[in-house]
């Protein structure tokens, strides 16, 4: 019989300390649901926004660069001044001379 008390013993020792852990585990299931977590996004919207701002400036500086060097090959041209007399003198030089041996 006292092996039966003695098991009879320890079954209401653990039975006692797995209520205790219920009611605890209880409380902290309370104080969870109380607590809320709520989620802050502020630091991420204030990088993206300030990321928005520096592509911002950067495309206005592209599109400013591109406008210039359009309007500076707008007026270049292909062949250079110096050239283009160059030729003209050449030509005026061989009609001259075409004449001058036709007229001869």
């Amino acid at each position: 019989m006292t092996k039966l008390e003695l098991i009879s013993e320890l079954l209401v020792e653990e039975l006692y300390s797995f209520k205790e852990e219920v009611n605890s585990l209880e409380k902290i299931e309370k104080k969870l649901k109380s607590t809320a977590i709520k989620a802050d996004s502020t630091q991420i919207e204030k990088l993206v926004e300030e990321h928005l701002r520096n592509l911002h400036l950067e495309q206005t500086t592209q599109q400013e660069n591109q406008e210039e060097i359009l309007k500076l090959t707008k007026h270049s041209r292909t062949i250079p001044n110096w050239l283009l007399v160059l030729v003209l003198l050449l030509f005026l030089s061989q009609a001259f001379a075409l004449i001058y041996l036709l007229l001869r």
